[in-house]
């Protein structure tokens, strides 16, 4: 499983009970993370920030400093909050984010994200494998599936979880 480069950084999904103060403390040390975050309103009219996924935090590194870090926070002895790194099913080895999946969930967890809803082109059906061929999604595939009634194209991180894009045109779409 280990087909990337080893010398070259990538994106890991961790998940963590702290994935605030984790991030500002693997920050402190120098560690590339994304937390998303949402804003909600709080009962009293306020707004506040919180984890869109709860417990889950990224962190972009080589793979077997990664995998330091995550047996130095583990072990008890670190000022670093206890993390797993999410792995390959069923393999100990750590499970990297492409990095074209890694800048689609950017893209879909920014603050001012919208749902992806296919208007017109009743050709597309439930089920039907799709292919974004232009604007900022060009290229991703995924599968039209229906969310809150309204179609919606959902595309898979593997082993992580599935995303439904924003809109999109039908004009942008093609079945693969």
């Amino acid at each position: 499983m280990k087909s990337q480069k080893e010398d070259m950084p990538r994106w890991y999904a961790l998940k963590t009970s702290r994935p605030v103060a984790l991030a500002d403390a693997l920050e402190e040390r120098g560690v590339e993370t994304y937390l998303p975050m949402e804003t909600v309103k709080k009962p009293d009219g306020t707004l506040k920030k919180k984890p869109l996924v709860p417990k889950l935090l990224f962190m972009r590194n080589l793979a077997d400093k990664a995998c330091e870090i995550e047996r130095e926070a583990r072990s008890g002895e670190s000022s670093l909050f206890p993390f797993w790194i999410y792995r390959y099913r069923n393999h100990t080895d750590i499970q990297p984010i492409g990095e074209a999946e890694f800048r689609l969930f950017r893209l879909l967890t920014a603050d001012d994200s919208l749902r992806c809803e296919i208007y017109r082109k009743e050709e597309f059906k439930i089920g039907d494998r799709l292919r974004v061929t232009g604007g900022p999604f060009a290229g991703y595939e995924g599968y039209a599936r229906r969310i809150r009634k309204n179609k919606h194209i959902v595309v898979e991180i593997e082993g992580l979880c599935a995303i439904a894009l924003p809109f999109i045109h039908p004009d942008l779409l093609e079945k693969v």
